[in-house]
């Protein structure tokens, strides 16, 4: 008994990790391993983005200094003064392949340090988070269900999966570039009786990494609710992610109606779910569907206005 109980114990320990939002130039040194000296050049360069505090202090947010860290090769030999994982670093094993096997054990055993990174180590490789979403999280996650309906993998930890890896797109999305005010807004969710929330999350993250201040509205949203958004935010993408489908008759007038509003006001709207079969879709009007993330990258680039840049 004494056995099982350490087992567990282990199991449900989960290290939270959070990373900090701004930092010192001498800290972003030790991190990286140069002198302050050559740090400061690089922000007066306009190389990593700095912020002046009130006492007229230096900071350099960690999001900033990551986005330098992924386009200069440089690699963090102390992460930890970031608030990153300690083995967080640009030299650690970069195959997406690797990462997806690594990630799955994590998620199973509930490391959450270890989850958070293994990703921020392929986003610092520079694979963008379409390719992290589509061969890594969504991969690890197709085969949690294949293992969970094999009865290889508890209940538990499925469920403990999808809340780690919430928490790790949280930290990513943290580390991502600041987008300027006049970014392209996008939003989306998924249905009312819909009750997964991974993908949304996702489409969040890989528009953001396009350049679009995307914003997951959540699960479980009404068509009516959905409607009052897309007037609200006036967002120029509108996505939705269905899983199933409840009522056929009533989602087909609701999604129309949905459908209509997006086209008045000019917004592309984009849709993606397992439910969505190719029967259910010949009886539907949208702007893209969208099977993988890469597929929404790519449309995300065709929609973007002219002279905007992603983060690739």
């Amino acid at each position: 008994m004494s056995r099982i109980n350490k087992n567990a114990s282990a199991k449900f320990k989960l290290d939270l990790i959070q990373v900090k939002d701004l930092v010192s130039p001498k800290q972003v040194a030790q991190a990286i391993g140069v002198s302050e000296s050559s740090l400061k050049r690089w922000c007066d360069q306009g190389l990593i983005p700095t912020i002046k505090t009130a006492g007229g202090h230096r900071r350099l947010p960690v999001n900033g200094v990551l986005a330098y860290l992924r386009t200069s090769g440089h690699i963090l030999v102390a992460p930890e003064i970031l608030g990153l994982p300690p083995a967080t670093t640009g030299g650690a094993d970069r195959k997406l392949s690797t990462g997806r096997d690594r990630l799955l054990q994590a998620l199973v055993d509930g490391d959450e340090a270890l989850c958070v990174q293994i990703v921020l180590n392929l986003y610092l490789a520079r694979y963008s988070m379409s390719q992290i979403c589509d061969q890594v999280l969504t991969s690890a996650f197709v085969e949690i269900g294949e293992r969970w309906g094999c009865g290889t993998v508890a209940v538990y930890q499925e469920r403990r999966s999808c809340e780690l890896c919430h928490r790790v797109m949280h930290e990513v999305r943290r580390a991502l570039p600041e987008l300027p005010a006049n970014a392209p807004m996008a939003v989306g969710g998924t249905l009312d009786g819909d009750p997964y929330t991974l993908a949304s999350g996702m489409v969040e993250l890989v528009l953001r990494d396009q350049g679009w201040r995307a914003c997951s509205l959540g699960n479980m949203l009404p068509f009516a609710t959905l409607r009052a958004a897309l007037c609200d935010t006036q967002p120029r993408l509108f996505w939705l992610s269905i899983a199933s489908i409840q009522d056929e008759a009533t989602f087909y007038d609701e999604f129309e109606r949905l459908s209509q509003l997006a086209s008045e006001r000019r917004a592309a709207l984009v849709v993606g779910g397992k439910a969505l079969t190719e029967d259910v879709r010949k009886r539907m009007h949208y702007s893209a569907y969208c099977d993988t993330f890469e597929h929404l990258a790519d449309f995300a680039r065709t929609v973007r206005p002219r002279g905007e840049t992603s983060h690739e």
